[in-house]
């Protein structure tokens, strides 16, 4: 599985608690965290730094045959080399340790209280430790959720899970998320998530998509 797009696509706000690398297998893709932008043609890859926030431009590309779809993947390293850890966020090393918990298992209950115990503090001071590096526990907890559903959709290979499975109360709530926190809108939130959902949502497929056959989904 990859992400399918047809046109523009902007995904903002991303951030992992370990390196994300970026490929693209078609067309091309922008990525810019701050006033750093890496441009990345067809067959190249990047890897953001863990923690990193950065956003993807996907662009899709003109061809005699008219425009032609971009084509990107996400992989999460399961290792983090001396020189990728040593450009990661280290200005939040709370917040990134709760992150990488929190995306390890989104559907848990991520209540201070809990997280405290665990933690050994209170939760006035886990709260306090967040509020210090610019964080809080609630949108937190959200981002690596949503985090969570964008690295299925964009993996190489097929994973499914229903919105409770990553800790949201319905479907609606996860494309709400979706777009607060990355941009994504919400009907093709709801299209893409179909494809991971064991119980799918139904969409009624064009003529153009069942002549398409796709090699590649979700399509955006």
């Amino acid at each position: 599985m990859a992400i399918v797009t047809h046109h523009h696509l902007q995904l903002r706000e991303l951030r992992f608690a370990a390196p994300a690398r970026v490929r693209v297998w078609k067309g091309a893709a922008t990525l810019r965290s701050g006033n750093v932008t890496i441009e990345l043609r067809e067959g190249e890859s990047f890897t953001v730094p863990s923690f990193v926030r950065f956003s993807c431009l996907a662009h899709p590309r003109m061809a005699a045959q008219g425009m032609r779809p971009a084509v990107w993947s996400l992989a999460l390293e399961t290792q983090s080399p001396a020189d990728m850890e040593s450009a990661a966020d280290a200005s939040k090393p709370h917040a990134r340790r709760l992150a990488a918990a929190i995306f390890a298992q989104p559907a848990a209950d991520w209540r201070a209280e809990g997280i405290a115990r665990d933690w050994q503090m209170s939760p006035a001071r886990l709260r306090a430790l967040l509020f210090a590096e610019g964080e809080s526990l609630r949108s937190l907890v959200r981002e690596q959720r949503v985090a969570w559903v964008l690295a299925g959709l964009a993996r190489m290979d097929d994973a499914g899970a229903p919105p409770a499975a990553v800790g949201f109360a319905s479907l609606a709530a996860l494309q709400r998320a979706c777009q607060e926190a990355i941009g994504l809108p919400p009907e093709i939130a709801r299209r893409a998530i179909s494809l991971l959902s064991s119980t799918p949502v139904q969409v009624v497929p064009s003529r153009q998509d069942e002549a398409r056959k796709p090699r590649y989904r979700p399509y955006f």
